[in-house]
């Protein structure tokens, strides 16, 4: 049986987020990622929602295995590549574009004799500090692919590490530092530009931009920080619950786990059905809200496994009503920043068994 926990997942918010991002970058071709299933949102249904998209980018081979079952015919690029030969023949028979960023894929490209060809793009590792090629070894790099008969296509690409901070002087230093490498290759086609990166950095825009967080809705930024205006983005999921019980408790009575809750008058108390097994955080350090039929109740207590507990003092609600943690009226980003997390484990985080109702 289900929970009646459920993420609320409207599709046509994804296509419109798409429209908005192509109003940034309108010389470039959109990869829109769609690792970890969505970002939580559920890869097939978001795919779909999302055809007018250039490309997709999946983590792994697996991930990219999910996709071309869903019948996708789109490009797909596999941004940690393969580590092995079996995922190297798995990614380049389903037509999946591979990431090269060590040495040891590009001997594996070496010694393996393919079906078929394959793209590939070659990461050079900028400030980034993961994966890629140092730049000074970049141009061996791309020699050492070029000789391979298999591969049909070489692009080049990076990954930013502070695109999100704006006053943060890193990502023009990578920049700088992407461009002196790539002007050796005129005819190779890039890629840098993460969301953040695409909203904030016009430098950025090369022939492809790699957006993820704002494809769904929610700013890259944080929101007391300065940023660019993302006010036309619409969240695309909304996560909900069921108001499963309100009591009247006295003045003096304790809520919850460790009872860190004391009430300080007699108030109406509401339960939902939600909890951190369902991927609400339990960590919260800051007051937060929860929204009741289109007003504010904050949650007091401990976040239980399966329950939490909010103040309806101030708020006309029936049990049965359904209670909205984040989306539309309460933004992901607020949940997160009380938690001490980011908006992207929120989103990734949503438990299995909470259903997505897609809209």
């Amino acid at each position: 049986m289900r929970r009646s926990a459920y993420a609320l997942i409207r599709l046509e918010h994804l296509e419109h987020n798409l429209n908005i991002l192509r109003t940034f970058a309108s010389n470039s071709k959109i990869i829109s990622v769609v690792k970890a299933d969505a970002y939580g949102h559920g890869l097939a249904k978001t795919v779909q929602a999302l055809a007018q998209s250039d490309a997709f980018a999946v983590s792994c081979a697996n991930e990219a295995m999910d996709l071309r079952a869903s019948r996708i015919l789109h490009p797909i690029i596999c941004l940690q590549g393969f580590s092995n030969e079996a995922e190297l023949k798995m990614i380049a028979d389903a037509n999946v574009q591979a990431v090269i960023h060590s040495d040891h894929q590009i001997k594996l490209l070496q010694n393996q004799n393919l079906n078929q060809s394959i793209q590939v793009w070659l990461k050079i590792d900028t400030g980034m500090g993961r994966l890629g090629f140092r730049p000074e070894d970049a141009r061996y790099a791309y020699q050492q692919l070029e000789q391979i008969k298999s591969i049909s296509k070489i692009r080049l690409m990076t990954h930013f590490a502070n695109a999100d901070l704006l006053d943060n002087d890193s990502t023009q230093r990578q920049l700088k530092s992407f461009d002196n490498v790539t002007k050796s290759f005129p005819d190779c086609e890039r890629s840098a530009a993460n969301s953040a990166a695409t909203l904030a950095y016009s430098n950025s825009l090369y022939e492809w931009v790699r957006s993820g967080l704002a494809v769904y809705g929610v700013s890259p930024f944080q929101a007391d920080k300065i940023q660019p205006d993302t006010s036309e983005l619409k969240p695309v999921m909304s996560l909900r619950a069921p108001l499963i019980s309100i009591k009247q408790c006295k003045q003096g009575d304790q809520i919850g786990y460790g009872s860190t809750y004391t009430c300080p008058r007699e108030m109406r108390i509401g339960v939902l059905a939600i909890g951190y097994a369902d991927g609400y955080p339990r960590a919260l350090t800051k007051p937060v809200n929860v929204n009741v039929n289109g007003n504010l109740a904050p949650l007091i207590g401990r976040v239980s496994m399966d329950m939490i507990t909010i103040d309806l003092s101030h708020t006309d609600a029936t049990i049965g009503d359904d209670v909205e943690l984040w989306g539309d009226d309460i933004s992901v980003i607020d949940i997160a920043n009380a938690a001490n997390t980011i908006s992207y484990e929120l989103l990734c985080g949503v438990a299995g068994r909470v259903h997505r109702r897609y809209q």
